[in-house]
């Protein structure tokens, strides 16, 4: 059963919330995921924190009343350890643009992320401990935004950035060793004008222009990040089991979605460009959940309906929407100049690299969690509505076994 407790004072527009959570056991996501949808600590008629578990992903959510992830948070894990102790902490300020969350001490976006001044809905005058497989103790509550400068003195020591490798906080991996294993130039495009992507194909209403000889990427039509006007665009060439992908990406949008898709091909093996498969027109459950399989990195996200100042890059299989494996952030909102991507798929073993350091390092060899690994197929691009970004210098060289 829930308890409910009266505050001292009534909650609003600003705040402090944090809490010790005891996971029962490991929460992960994959084929076999348990189903978990559980209220942790709830502040009716303001915002709720919870935790959940599906096949797609583990979250963690901090949601308001009204406004729902606007301003909140909705944050993506492979798992979550377990039986283990966490300390959650969430504090906001509507009127200074800020909300922030906290796993054990580190940060659940991007220090430094702001949002505009905005009046926060509806008041809390009481405080809700829901009733589920994990158990919550020490809550506290308050009516005061605490700053990040404040927050480890808050945290206890014995937790402070435990776990941080769940969000993205850790160095990866080593790069994949190259020497003697780069093949033949498969491909190579400039990207420079209309007629080196004339045999490119577009899925949705993505609209390609070319300013300064590189290619820019927008919907051709005002959109939200909730509706329509998003779109993928293909390279029509089928790559092979091992490659090594190059091309440069600059966010000239400082909020947005830009992902790459690897490897794809139709669910029983056919060509995603087979006429038999279901058109396809840039809506992203097409993608994921749709008759063609691939896996995509999510190098860009700054999604302000929900994932503001995402401090991850993120590695995702379709066509079951896993997410396999988080690194550190590639490409941060606001990066200057051109930001230099690499995909390294050596069979099983997949890499990202930005500017030459690994963001993210994952071996698909989970084949009960998350099915058999994919081999060749076709690379895309993929852009949200409303992210404008600019590429150039795409090119993809065959990868030689290891001897």
């Amino acid at each position: 059963m829930t308890v409910e407790t009266p505050l001292s004072q009534q909650l609003g527009q600003r705040g402090y919330l944090s809490f010790n959570l005891h996971t029962s056991q490991t929460w992960r996501d994959g084929a076999n995921a348990k189903s978990l949808d559980q209220l942790l600590v709830g502040l009716p008629g303001l915002a709720d924190c919870k935790l959940t578990c599906g096949k797609e992903s583990v979250n963690i959510i901090f949601e308001w009343s009204k406004g729902k992830y606007d301003r909140g948070f909705l944050v993506n894990l492979t798992h979550l350890p377990g039986p283990a102790k966490y300390q959650l902490i969430f504090t906001w300020d509507g009127n200074k643009g800020r909300c922030d969350g906290y796993l054990n001490g580190v940060p659940m976006n991007l220090p430094g992320t702001r949002y505009a001044p905005w009046k926060i809905a509806g008041h809390a005058d009481q405080i809700t401990l829901g009733n589920g497989p994990n158990r919550v103790s020490d809550v506290q509550v308050h009516a005061t935004y605490i700053p990040p400068g404040e927050i480890p003195e808050r945290v206890p020591k014995t937790l402070s950035g435990k776990y941080k490798a769940l969000l993205g906080y850790y160095r990866p991996a080593a790069a994949i060793n190259l020497r003697n294993r780069r093949g033949a130039l498969l491909y190579s495009n400039p990207l420079s004008n209309k007629t080196d992507v004339s045999k490119w194909i577009l899925e949705g209403p993505g609209q390609l222009t070319f300013p300064g000889k590189v290619m820019k990427l927008q919907t051709q039509k005002t959109g939200t990040f909730s509706g329509p006007g998003h779109f993928v665009l293909w390279c029509p060439v089928t790559f092979p089991n091992r490659f090594i992908a190059d091309w440069q990406f600059k966010p000239v949008s400082r909020t947005g979605l830009a992902i790459i898709f690897f490897a794809a091909r139709g669910a029983n093996g056919d060509d995603i460009f087979n006429p038999r498969l279901p058109r396809r027109d840039g809506i992203f459950s097409q993608y994921t959940h749709g008759a063609i399989v691939s896996y995509h990195f999510s190098y860009f996200a700054n999604l302000p309906l929900f994932q503001s100042g995402r401090p991850s890059s993120n590695l995702r299989k379709n066509n079951h929407f896993y997410l396999t494996g988080v690194g550190p952030v590639a490409v941060a909102p606001g990066a200057k100049g051109f930001q230099k991507l690499r995909i390294i798929k050596d069979g099983r073993h997949i890499q990202l690299l930005v500017n030459g350091k690994v963001s993210l390092d994952w071996i698909d060899d989970h084949p009960v969690r998350f099915g058999r690994p994919y081999g060749s197929g076709k690379i895309g691009l993929r852009q949200m509505a409303g992210t404008v970004g600019e590429y150039r210098d795409f090119k993809v060289w065959a990868m030689k076994s290891r001897k």
